[in-house]
């Protein structure tokens, strides 16, 4: 009967992983690009409104590729814990 919370947490935590922008800009500053340390939600926010900003194409390519790895991991969670709940 854990299963479901288990897949939740599972998928919940790589999202929330993939959304630490604002750990990063918190240790190291608003320029992430020269302390090496940018993620791909922070890739997404420069592109549109970062110094580099207005070129809202690249951004928009990075959050359906932040998409498609979501949607691979979550799918590969599914696949993997196959299993049917019964109360």
């Amino acid at each position: 009967m854990i299963s479901p919370m288990i897949f939740y947490l599972v998928i919940t935590g790589f999202i929330a992983a993939f959304k630490a922008y604002s750990d990063a800009v918190a240790l190291f500053g608003t320029n992430l690009n020269a302390a090496g340390m940018n993620t791909i939600v922070g890739y997404v926010y420069d592109m549109l409104y970062g110094n580099s900003g207005g070129y809202p194409s690249f951004a928009s390519a990075a959050a359906l590729i932040l998409f498609a790895i979501v949607l691979t991991i979550t799918v590969i969670n599914l696949m993997i814990s196959n299993k049917k709940v019964h109360y």
